[in-house]
């Protein structure tokens, strides 16, 4: 803050990951998450996506008192200088746990655009993803803490499951076609080939129930190299 103006002032977007470090067995859930940080040189402003931070209508003045947030003139353009690049923020990925009650189905009902049925989601976020939420919540306002920084973002509590989004929100989600031995419990099997018609193979992330806090791209990868060297196999033998 308050730092001199240089050439470097349009530099891009950073984006910092930090991994899960924590000892899971001083906690209340399984698993763990990630923090992704993010900040950088974006224009600076009070409207929609503004990065002159305030809380509740009120600026911090360089006494360390609190001021009216926005104006004009030469007090506005002080705000802008003052705070341009300074501002960071902090998202947690998680782990959503694998649940025999957290399916897809055929809906009865809807159709898209083209008259083909679409899915229908029963998803519940359980005790140990909202206690996941909450430690990280809690890590959020230990490292703001830490750095002397001013909190400028909404506060999430258990009347908002400490801030869980919508399940599907983010959109690496997988496990719509589980992989198993057995039919009745599985669409697939272990070479991610569906169990009613053998040449129907999926390698997506559909196969897997449950990943890490970490995207599924890998996984996809190594997966569908290995089906289709599955594949290859079989063709030379005449199965499929």
């Amino acid at each position: 803050m308050d730092r001199k103006r240089f050439n470097e002032d349009g530099v891009g977007s950073i984006h910092v990951y930090g991994p899960w470090m924590e000892d899971n067995k001083k906690l209340d859930f399984p698993r763990g998450y990630h923090i992704e940080f993010g900040g950088g040189m974006n224009m600076p402003g009070y409207g929609f996506g503004g990065n002159v931070p305030h809380l509740n209508g009120k600026i911090p003045t360089r006494e360390g008192k609190m001021k009216r947030a926005g104006g004009y003139g030469a007090a506005l353009k002080d705000d802008y200088r003052r705070f341009y690049g300074t501002t960071f923020g902090m998202a947690g990925r998680g782990v959503g746990m694998a649940r025999a009650d957290n399916y897809c189905e055929i809906d009865p009902n809807v159709v898209d655009k083209f008259g083909i049925p679409v899915l229908r989601f029963h998803y519940k976020w359980t005790n140990d993803e909202i206690n996941q939420a909450k430690h990280m919540q809690q890590t959020f306002d230990r490292v703001i803490h830490e750095m002397g920084a001013i909190p400028t973002s909404t506060k999430h509590g258990p009347e908002d499951m400490w801030g869980l989004e919508a399940p599907g929100r983010i959109i690496h989600e997988v496990g719509t076609a589980r992989m198993g031995d057995d039919q009745k419990k599985s669409a697939l099997n272990k070479w991610c080939q569906a169990h009613d018609c053998k040449n129907l193979f999926v390698v997506d992330g559909a196969p897997t129930v449950q990943q890490s806090d970490k995207n599924a791209t890998w996984t996809i990868l190594a997966l569908s190299m290995r089906t289709a060297e599955y594949i290859l196999e079989e063709s030379k033998k005449q199965n499929i």
